[in-house]
């Protein structure tokens, strides 16, 4: 679905939020009436939290509360995303939160791992829980792009992804 394209049902409507919060929970942050429109979309599509409606109802002199209602919308719809205050361990769960994006369906694997390369494993180069990424996008380039036809890059891309959900514990969780 296309951004702006209204939402079919309200599956839909969290997928075009879900889209957004994956840029989002890295400050990648775009205007804020990008967040009341897909929020107006996802009413009108039949979804509904509490803030949602909040969110949507705000006035463009109210735009500087858009990320707080944000925040809690992805929570009220259970993708919310709070990583620890410590920076590293931020960046670490925040790779895992896109791994578990792409495990679940939600996040494009090729997309993805993009996300976690660049915002991720580029800024910090080789650590133990990041390796897999790094080699393989440092094999597709060495090799020249892809050899393989999309399917099979597309199963390695969801195994890296499960890789990551396995080498970085849940924020909160002891290593």
């Amino acid at each position: 679905m296309s951004m702006g394209e209204a939402p079919a049902t309200p599956a839909d409507a969290v997928q075009e939020l879900r889209e957004i919060a994956h840029s989002w929970v890295d400050g990648q942050q775009g205007e804020a009436g990008l967040l009341t429109e897909a929020a107006l979309r996802a009413l009108c599509a039949g979804l509904d939290t509490p803030s949602l409606l909040h969110l949507a109802a705000l006035s463009p002199c109210e735009h500087d509360l858009a990320p707080e209602l944000f925040g809690r919308v992805m929570d009220e719809l259970g993708f919310g995303f709070h990583p620890p205050e410590e920076y590293w361990a931020g960046r670490l769960a925040l790779a895992r939160w896109w791994a578990s994006e792409i495990v679940g369906g939600w996040l494009g694997p090729a997309e993805g791992i993009a996300l976690i390369f660049y915002n991720v494993a580029e800024a910090y180069g080789r650590c133990e829980e990041l390796n897999p990424v790094i080699d393989a996008v440092a094999a597709h380039w060495e090799n020249g792009g892809p050899q393989r036809s999309p399917e099979e890059i597309t199963a390695q891309l969801h195994q890296l992804a499960r890789e990551l959900l396995a080498r970085i514990p849940a924020p909160g969780r002891p290593a």
